[in-house]
Formats: structure tokens, C-alpha cells, sequence
């Protein structure tokens, strides 16, 4: 797989790192964010949030994050998000060496129209929207995609059929079942609904005559 063109991030160094210093940075439009790795000392840096947000949103992995004193390779490690699930209030960057093989997770996408859905009361099931993988940072794909207009009832996609590049490999156990074709349950007809609940709410009459056996009928 060809290698992708590493986006770059422009960063400065925070020298103060406590709450209200964080809540200043996000209120002007800053994020805070840490890079660690690679037996180096941890840097404390703000990057700017909008456009942070804009390369998450395109599934971007790996970052050149741009200082005045020097440019490294991140590969995006932890995203703190708010209660809502809005807004981005941290990021961990961990560097990496381009060549060298990491693990992440990656966005998996379905494709094609599948046979099964065209049952009545069938519906799909995507049991891992991202799939963890493993393969060189610079080659991290934005997302992998699984053509399932196969995909029939009884007949799931599993880890073990999933078409990936040659250099990308996924780390999920063989059987795993990545997407499937339920059935809905079979609901009865309304007038066998109502029969059956007025059989069951039906008092039984106290002294009400009832069959006699076979024999006592005959003597």
C-alpha cells in the first residue's frame, strides 16, 4: 500500500500545565495536548482545536507536528472528549518512527446492498465499527471498507474474511463476527392476539357443569 502524505500540525510549548491554564487555552481556541514516546522527555504543547477536530474527522492518524525548535512524527494516541461528546478537551501524541509497524484502530465501513436484507424482517448488524490493525505508522489507512452484498441470514462476516492489504494485518481472533443478518421475531396477527388474550381473561364459572367422564356418561 502506498504511503499516505503526513498532515502537519503547528504546536507551541505550554509552560503551565494546571486546570485554569487548560480552560484559558480551550477558551481561546488552543487544545492541549502531550507528545511522549520514544525515550524522550514528555512535552507539554497547545495546538490549535478547530483544526485538530477537522483532521480527526477525515480519520487522520498519524500527525507532523511542527514546533520552533524541531518536527516529529505522532501517531494520535488518546482523544479526551467533553460529557457531550463535542468538543475535543485533550489529546496524547505518542512519537513514532514511520517505517516501524503500531497498532490502532480503524474505521470499518460496509458496502453493497446484501441479499439478506431483502427477507422480510431482516436487518443488519455491525458488531465493530473500527477494527484494531497493525501495520507501518505511514501506511495507517483513513478507513478500510468490506463489500457484504453477499451477506445472507446464518452467514455472518467474520475477521478471517475480511480482504486487507498485504502489509495491513488485523489483530482480531480469526472467527470474530464482524457483521450479520438478524431476523426479527415473528409477531402474531392482531385477531390471534385479541382471541388468545380473551381466553386467558375469561373467569371460569364456580358450580358450572362440567364433562363427565367417558364412563360415568355410559353407567
Amino acid at each position: 500500500m502506498a504511503k499516505h502524505k503526513i498532515p502537519k500540525l503547528a504546536a507551541e510549548t505550554r509552560n503551565q500545565t494546571g486546570s485554569r491554564s487548560t480552560m484559558r487555552l480551550r477558551e481561546s481556541g488552543q487544545l492541549p495536548a502531550v507528545i511522549y514516546g520514544h525515550k524522550q522527555e514528555t512535552s507539554h504543547v497547545s495546538v490549535d482545536a478547530k483544526e485538530m477536530l477537522q483532521l480527526l474527522h477525515r480519520n487522520t492518524h498519524v500527525l507532523e507536528i511542527v514546533s520552533e525548535s524541531s518536527s516529529e512524527s505522532c501517531l494520535v494516541k488518546q482523544v479526551q472528549w467533553d460529557h457531550l461528546g463535542s468538543q475535543i478537551i485533550h489529546v496524547d501524541l505518542a512519537r513514532v518512527d514511520l517505517t516501524e509497524r503500531v497498532r490502532t484502530h480503524v474505521v470499518l465501513e460496509l458496502t453493497g446492498d446484501p441479499i439478506g436484507l431483502k427477507e422480510s424482517g431482516a436487518f443488519l448488524e455491525q458488531h465493530h465499527p473500527q477494527i484494531e490493525v497493525e501495520c507501518q505508522a505511514a501506511a495507517i489507512p483513513d478507513q478500510l471498507t468490506a463489500d457484504i452484498s453477499e451477506l445472507e441470514a446464518g452467514k455472518p462476516l467474520t475477521a478471517a474474511e475480511l480482504s486487507l492489504p498485504d502489509d495491513i494485518g488485523c489483530t482480531l481472533p480469526p472467527e470474530t463476527i464482524l457483521a450479520s443478518i438478524s431476523m426479527s421475531a415473528d409477531e402474531p396477527d392482531d385477531a390471534e392476539t385479541v382471541e388468545a388474550e380473551a381466553a386467558e381473561s375469561e373467569p371460569e364459572v364456580i358450580g358450572a357443569k362440567k364433562d363427565e367422564p367417558e364412563e360415568q356418561a355410559q353407567a
